[in-house]
């Protein structure tokens, strides 16, 4: 029975009195608390309770960037996780990508213990209110880690009460997506039917004063519940998540945000530090508070380093490009008079990308020269060649990634400074920040309502509701002054074009990774990205274009490669326990 109950602790979670992220208790004589002291005392359920959600994975990094289509990583060729993710085709024993399996579980354990036991609570200095906002704290958090589950590995075992030494596990299944959407659905509406009171800081509100929990949030994650499971990759016949059921759902979803007061950016830039209100918006302030920045739903920590670590070459005090964008990414950026520069049906002729296949309808482009009269948000995203380095210098230093230039493309293997796309990114940078002045850069936000509109927009547009598909993603567009999509559109041609709006108004938000997945078209997508070597002709000034390959990522198209990989160990002790076999499909 011991060793039973080892393998069920490494399994499912860690004692709940001595979890792996924070201390959770007051030390009591020898550091051990009796789990029936728990519930005796203010500061130890609420110790307790601080703890759920810990080690919970925020979008607060650029990292997935380089492992899709939109950006290459500059340290691509001399080994860690880039250069073998570029390189290796995994096997499920050395998949390099945490799926944050055990974490998650150590917290639902963590959460069932709480759920099952605060009846004990035996103190009287706490407010009922305060009570009560624990518990949906437990249950909003269990939603979050299942959807997690959910999206990473399309299956997941539900359970709401700890595991005891004595389990046999024969009856412990895995749950399928639709059953774990519903359980987490159900676990959200418990959240959004607490106490609501904007005057009391113990009950789940819409504006709490900080990005923690707040009821936005509960609505951005099951309006993706459902989305995700509506989806080519966790549809199954006959369940009850259709496009049309994710549809009502998103739908309502984004009429609760409006009504409750988000809405999109559109403080115009000061001092010259951004280009616009898209600009702007990704390096405003954390403003939790809600008093200008009204788009952000659910945020995240500090901001990034940007002029440090994905920084250019003539930065003082850089230590990395870190991830340079693909041309893929720079080729969606449409025009200004709204037209796509490729046919994105077929972007391109060929399967490594060097032959773009040119949208007919498109009389602006110039591939002589490919940067001007592009979407707003082009420019303030991308660093690209001839671009200006500081928005309050237009005519100041430029940004020179030509062959030999200051930021020139480099084929340097060790030189972690110099583009290896042709290309380095300008979003979240903003011009003040310096090693002199320090970080004024943006952050990754985890939810904003662009988002919700675009999440609506995809849903509706597949359910077959063209027309507000249609006024949604145009919403989008109108904030940076791009035109409204072509009326007419039929349900493929706007699809497209969603997709597209995603990839430009997202990027870099670690959305894409999510996106090509649950659309499963990793296959168009993963395994070939291009740059852009730009030579320049000293005796006329001219530019020269040639796109070029950065080489196969290695079977990166297959679709195992759609979901996570289980852990052999974990596989094998499941097949154990319950004589099933749990590993993802395509990793067996």
């Amino acid at each position: 029975m011991k060793k039973l109950y080892k393998i069920l602790i490494a399994a499912f979670s860690a004692l709940v009195i001595l979890p792996s992220c924070a201390q959770l208790l007051e030390p009591e004589p020898y550091g051990l608390v009796d789990l029936d002291l728990v519930w005796t005392k203010y500061n130890y359920t609420s110790s307790l309770v601080n703890t759920i959600g810990n080690c919970s994975e925020y979008r607060s990094t650029l990292d997935y960037a380089p492992l899709g289509d939109e950006a290459q990583h500059v340290n691509d060729r001399t080994g860690g996780l880039y250069y073998s993710w570029y390189n290796v085709d995994f096997l499920n024993g050395n998949y390099p990508m945490s799926s944050g399996y055990d974490s998650y579980y150590n917290n639902l354990r963590t959460i069932a213990f709480y759920l099952t036991n605060n009846y004990k609570i035996s103190f009287t200095n706490v407010d009922k209110l305060e009570l009560e906002y624990w518990e949906v704290k437990a249950h909003l958090f269990r939603a979050w880690h299942y959807f997690m589950l959910m999206k990473r590995f399309g299956q997941a075992v539900i359970f709401t009460e700890c595991y005891n030494p004595n389990e046999t596990f024969e009856n412990v299944k895995l749950s399928n997506v639709e059953q774990i959407a519903d359980f987490i659905i159900e676990e959200l509406d418990w959240c959004l039917g607490a106490t609501e009171n904007e005057s009391s800081p113990y009950t789940y509100r819409w504006k709490p004063g900080s990005y923690s929990i707040n009821r936005g949030w509960a609505w951005v994650l099951k309006a993706r519940t459902a989305m995700f499971a509506a989806s080519p990759l966790y549809y199954q016949e006959g369940s009850k998540y259709t496009w049309e059921y994710a549809y009502q759902i998103n739908k309502e979803a984004v009429e609760q945000l409006r009504a409750h007061g988000y809405k999109l950016f559109d403080e115009k830039p000061k001092n010259n530090y951004a280009l616009n209100c898209y600009d702007y918006y990704h390096i405003y302030p954390s403003d939790p508070a809600r008093n200008v920045d009204n788009e952000t739903i659910f945020g995240n920590g500090g901001s990034l380093k940007m002029w440090q670590s994905y920084a250019l070459p003539i930065n003082k005090g850089r230590s990395s490009c870190g991830i340079c964008p693909t041309q893929e990414l720079v080729d969606c950026y449409e025009t200004i008079d709204g037209e796509p520069i490729l046919d994105l049906e077929k972007p391109y002729l060929d399967e490594e990308h060097l032959q773009p296949n040119y949208n007919k309808n498109n009389k602006m482009y110039d591939p002589e020269n490919p940067y001007e009269n592009r979407d707003p948000r082009f420019y303030g995203s991308i660093f690209y060649n001839n671009a200006p380095r500081y928005w309050n210098s237009p005519n100041g230093l430029r940004v020179q990634t030509y062959v030999g230039g200051n930021c020139g493309i480099s084929d340097d293997a060790n030189s972690l400074y110099y583009t290896r796309t042709g290309y380095y990114i300008r979003k979240f940078a903003c011009d003040r920040s310096s090693d002199e002045n320090g970080t004024f850069d943006g952050r990754v936000h985890n939810a904003r309502l662009a988002e919700m509109y675009l999440n609506l927009a995809e849903c509706a547009c597949e359910a077959g509701h063209l027309d507000v598909a249609n006024d949604y993603t145009n919403l989008v567009r109108e904030r940076v002054g791009m035109p409204a999509l072509p009326d007419g559109l039929t349900q493929d041609q706007l699809r497209l074009r969603i997709r597209n709006e995603r990839r430009v108004e997202l990027a870099f938000e670690n959305i894409r990774w999510d996106d090509v997945r649950r659309w499963k078209i990793i296959d168009q997508t993963e395994e070939h990205v291009t740059g852009m070597r730009i030579t320049k002709d000293n005796a006329t000034g001219k530019f020269n274009y040639t796109r070029f390959s950065l080489g196969t990522r290695t079977n990166k198209g297959h679709y195992k490669y759609l979901l996570y990989p289980m852990s052999e160990l974990e596989v094998q002790k499941m097949l154990y326990l319950t004589g099933d076999n749990w590993q993802t499909p395509g990793w067996e």
